[in-house]
């Protein structure tokens, strides 16, 4: 049985397109409270879209924090607390403990 081609003509799918635009241009001019907003009218208060409602969330916080001129990333004694000076350390760690075991193999072959 052949598929349907409702809808699927080129002038229906440049319709489709600029549609699409549209409400990416529509959305782009919106700040975060906004969509939240418009979130909340269109499903509900805090009825789904828990994902994008989350996201925009931290968009907020985090808009927030700049403006205070914190960053997340530090906890009050001035140290990275997540992020890649960690990430190396930890990496420099684990090389450090491989080498030292491999170290420790190879003095025990020696001994034999």
């Amino acid at each position: 049985m052949p598929r349907s081609r409702i809808n699927r003509g080129r002038e229906r799918r440049d319709e489709l397109r600029k549609r699409a635009e549209s409400l990416a241009e529509e959305r782009a001019k919106r700040s975060s409270e906004d969509q939240i907003s418009v979130l909340d009218a269109r499903l509900g208060e805090g009825v789904g879209a828990s994902k994008e409602r989350a996201r925009l969330a931290s968009e907020i916080d985090g808009r927030q924090e700049r403006a205070r001129g914190g960053s997340k990333s530090k906890n009050p004694d001035g140290k990275v607390v997540e992020g890649r000076p960690v990430r190396q350390k930890a990496k420099a760690r684990r090389q450090a403990s491989r080498a030292k075991s491999r170290r420790g193999a190879r003095d025990r072959r020696e001994v034999d």
